[in-house]
């Protein structure tokens, strides 16, 4: 058993399995979350059960945060009954969430104001990744944070790399987001095409999957969501709507052209607009098959 204690506040669908790992590599964990359903769950599983944020960063050294927006750090960090209000003199927040660098940065400055310290460590490998333990961990922070916190961020990823400092973990994570939306929309864009123009969806699929054309997003959203008509959500448009948005902000503050980037956040913004809001990234491609009268199913 670690004889660093642990929190986590955000037990949702990345958090939750997060949350019971930590438990299985033997953290001592007392966790918070707005539905308290899921806080009895854990604990049912070895976890403390805490009422508020202060109360989670007054009994851990270590304090994970794995929350969906921007807004959300800020409050539970800094808001009222929030971690800034119990937390100790040395101790680290480490932010799953996916925010953007200027948020971090701002965090961290609170938080050193009180002696404490922040890592951005933003994930990949959705919730499968999390339930595995496969994630991999993108970091920024001070290198004697980081060595501090690895032990625990072995317990829920694979692969840790730390970026630089703090901020940098969160350019990584939303660079990997800006492609999977323009990867995923190229292939959305190329597949409703050559079904419109006659070719079987699954044909097509499996051609391109064993060509160049190939790629990560071809083989996540295609076989068992869109060629079966499956949108039921593992991860959002709403939520990669926001970290495009979030990628885009970086691109404008490093004055950067940022083109398809621009065009793939309207495109998410399309689908938003169509409803598909809360339904899982797949259904990026919905709008474009309702305009083109052309729906890319198996048969």
């Amino acid at each position: 058993m670690s004889t660093l204690r642990a929190g986590f506040i955000g037990l949702g669908k990345m958090g939750r399995p997060m949350a019971l790992n930590m438990l299985k590599a033997g953290f001592p964990l007392t966790v918070a979350n707005r539905s308290q359903g899921v806080v009895a769950d854990v604990a049912s599983h070895g976890a403390t059960a805490a009422k508020t944020s202060a109360e989670v960063a007054a009994n851990a050294d270590l304090i994970a945060l794995c929350l969906p927006m921007p807004a959300h750090v800020e409050e539970v960090v800094l808001g009222p009954n929030g971690v800034i209000e119990g937390i100790r003199p040395g101790s680290i927040v480490i932010d799953f969430s996916t925010i953007g660098p200027s948020t971090c940065r701002h965090v961290a400055e609170r938080l050193a104001e009180k002696g404490a310290h922040y890592l951005d460590a933003p994930v990949s490998g959705g919730t499968t990744g999390a339930a595995a333990g496969t994630l991999t961990v993108m970091v920024g922070g001070d290198d004697a944070s980081y060595a501090t916190a690895l032990p625990l961020l072995q317990s829920v990823g694979r692969k840790i790399v730390h970026a630089g400092p703090v901020g940098a973990g969160a350019v990584v994570k939303l660079m990997n987001q800006l492609l999977v939306a323009i990867n995923l929309a190229g292939a959305a864009e190329a597949m409703v095409l050559g079904v419109k123009a006659g070719v079987d969806a699954t044909l097509l699929y499996e051609t391109i999957a064993s060509a160049t054309g190939n790629s990560f997003q071809l083989a996540r959203n295609f076989p068992d969501l869109i060629l079966k008509g499956n949108f039921d959500p593992m991860f959002s448009v709403n939520l990669l709507h926001k970290d495009v948005t979030l990628g885009v902000e970086v691109g404008r503050e490093q004055r950067v052209r940022l083109l398809l980037s621009a065009l793939v956040q309207q495109i998410f913004e399309e689908a938003r607009d169509a409803g598909h809001g809360e339904e899982d990234i797949a259904a990026v491609i919905r709008p474009l098959e309702a305009l083109s009268g052309t729906f890319v199913r198996a048969h």
